[in-house]
């Protein structure tokens, strides 16, 4: 535990630019959370003012439809932090799911008690400031590559961005998350490699 807690650090200060020189006081307001493969953190309709690191595993933010299908909004692993940040700052319900797709261990805080730890603490405010402010960013370039590209585009670019997950996901769970059917990306999967291998001299 000492050993995830070290690399937490490690890795926030690296992703968010600040040393956290409060680091023992701040590490007091996560507590550790366990799920198993297939549990959900958070189901649409529920509140939780709370965010969190990923330790360990994997997680995936869905919304269902009206005709009850699943779409994959967003796949998150090792040293990223998540939270339903648009519900808690809004006080509203949140409206998806959270789900873990493998064992996973998260370190998960309070976002008031967070958000008045860090008031007078000037490097604190600045990772809580940089941490919304990256979330809401990378949320938007994926949401606008997704819209606005063709479905050969979407797929290299998951095999860019997600490379590292293809051979943790499932193929249904890819293309939901590109919008697309499993028989449409296998199908989509075989032509670029098709045309991949035919740009080799």
């Amino acid at each position: 535990m000492d050993r995830e807690i070290g690399e937490m650090r490690r890795v926030l200060e690296r992703q968010f630019k600040a040393t956290i020189t409060d680091w023992p006081e701040l590490i007091k307001l996560f507590s550790c959370e366990a799920l198993e493969a297939g549990a959900h953190w958070i189901r649409a309709g529920q509140r939780r003012d709370v965010f969190f690191y990923i330790a360990q595993g994997l997680l995936r933010i869905y919304y269902i439809d009206q005709n009850g299908k699943e779409l994959n909004e967003g796949f998150y692993d090792e040293r990223m932090m998540l939270g339903p940040v648009a519900s808690f700052v809004s006080d509203a319900p949140c409206p998806f799911y959270i789900q873990a797709l493998e064992p996973t261990t998260l370190w998960v805080a309070s976002y008031p008690r967070f958000h008045t730890f860090a008031m007078d603490k000037p490097d604190i405010l600045n990772f809580e400031i940089t941490f919304m402010q990256n979330l809401f960013y990378s949320n938007a370039k994926r949401d606008a590559k997704r819209l606005l590209s063709s479905g050969e585009q979407r797929y290299r670019w998951f095999c860019r961005e997600y490379g590292h997950l293809l051979e943790r996901l499932p193929q249904y769970q890819i293309a939901s998350f590109l919008g697309m059917t499993p028989v449409s990306l296998s199908r989509l999967r075989k032509q670029v490699q098709i045309s991949s291998a035919s740009r080799i001299p």
